[in-house]
């Protein structure tokens, strides 16, 4: 904090307000004209600076993100205290205090990308040095696995630091929390987790930053439907139709406790998803149960032939195993397992 000599200001009242929950703390300019604000919730700030003899200086537009290190340096001219000088500019965020290189989805992206799998960790593909190294299995949000199969910044996955709101929620190689999209304010993508606050993974950090309650009562409800009449065909060659169904549907809502002091943020999600597979099993015939294997035959017709694990024989250059059939294609009772045969009398 200086004046027009760029001489500093000492002792000047600084106010940062939420323009969106109205909460307004203080802080006072040191024996440097710096202030400090720690431990700010992302959102859109106002900067408000008044000393005696000074005009009253207001920042509007400071946009602050997850992890973010915004400077707003502000020169008072002198002046009546009644005055006030307003600058709507954009504050631009200027990393002083790290060295770290990273990637910020913001909240206007998170609530505009279409999220057809619903897991908002997807949206660190939005920056160029994530590569997600998955099955379909994986973009299901509520598959634990799904969240930490991130290659970032060239490293590997299952390696990352994961984390919701500054609170790791890694556990091994699995998750174990996923916020709905909805409730998701930002997504943060850190490459080289280098500062000292990052401890928990061998890789790089991805931060999940929730949203939270305002002075206005605001929500969304959403449905999200998969049906077969309107999905693509599963086999063109047969004409064979998409028997999968998948009906997801949940909302948010957001309000006032308190105004300006205390808030509320809810959220819901559910899926209700069919997705018909074949299973083709077969079961030993009262012959096989018994050990007896000459009647059993191998989709060919051919007879399935059982070798005996004992009669194993190594070339002498290693190259080749070979076993000795059961006589008769029979195992013999003293052969058999104990606990096998219990489970097989079961079936």
């Amino acid at each position: 904090m200086t004046d027009p000599s760029q001489a500093v200001i000492v002792g000047a009242t600084v106010t940062l307000t939420n323009v969106n929950t109205g909460v307004s703390p203080t802080r006072q300019t040191d024996q440097t004209g710096r202030y400090l604000f720690d431990l700010v919730l992302p959102g859109t700030y106002t900067v408000t600076v008044e000393f005696a003899g000074f005009n009253r200086l207001v920042q509007e537009n400071v946009v602050v993100s997850a992890r973010g290190d915004v400077t707003v340096n502000a020169t008072l001219t002198p002046g009546a205290v009644q005055d006030t000088v307003t600058v709507t500019e954009r504050a631009v965020a200027v990393q002083f205090n790290t060295a770290k290189l990273e990637t910020t989805v913001d909240r206007t992206l998170v609530d505009r990308m279409p999220q057809f799998y619903r897991n908002p960790l997807l949206l660190t593909r939005l920056d160029p040095a994530v590569v997600q190294s998955d099955t379909a299995r994986e973009n299901e949000p509520y598959f634990t696995w799904s969240g930490n199969r991130q290659e970032v910044g060239g490293g590997r996955n299952f390696s990352n630091d994961l984390q919701i709101d500054g609170s790791p929620i890694g556990i091994g190689y699995k998750t174990s929390y996923m916020p709905a999209p909805d409730a998701v304010e930002e997504v943060h993508v850190q490459q080289n987790a280098v500062d000292a606050e990052y401890g928990h993974s061998s890789g790089s950090a991805i931060t999940l930053t929730m949203k939270a309650g305002t002075n206005e009562w605001h929500g969304n409800a959403f449905y999200q439907g998969q049906y077969p009449w309107a999905s693509a065909l599963e086999n063109r060659v047969i004409r064979s139709i998409n028997r999968g169904r998948n009906h997801m549907f949940g909302g948010t809502l957001g309000h006032p406790i308190i105004k300006n002091k205390l808030f509320n943020f809810f959220a819901y999600e559910q899926w209700k998803k069919t997705d018909p597979n074949d299973l083709i099993m077969t079961l030993p015939t009262d012959l096989e149960r018994a050990g007896d294997f000459s009647q059993s035959r191998n989709a060919l017709g051919g007879l399935r032939v059982i070798y005996d694990p004992w009669t194993t024989q190594t070339s002498p250059d290693g190259r080749t195993i070979t076993r000795t059939p059961f006589p008769g294609n029979r195992i013999p009772a003293a052969m058999i397992d104990s606990v096998a045969k219990l489970y097989v009398d079961k079936l």
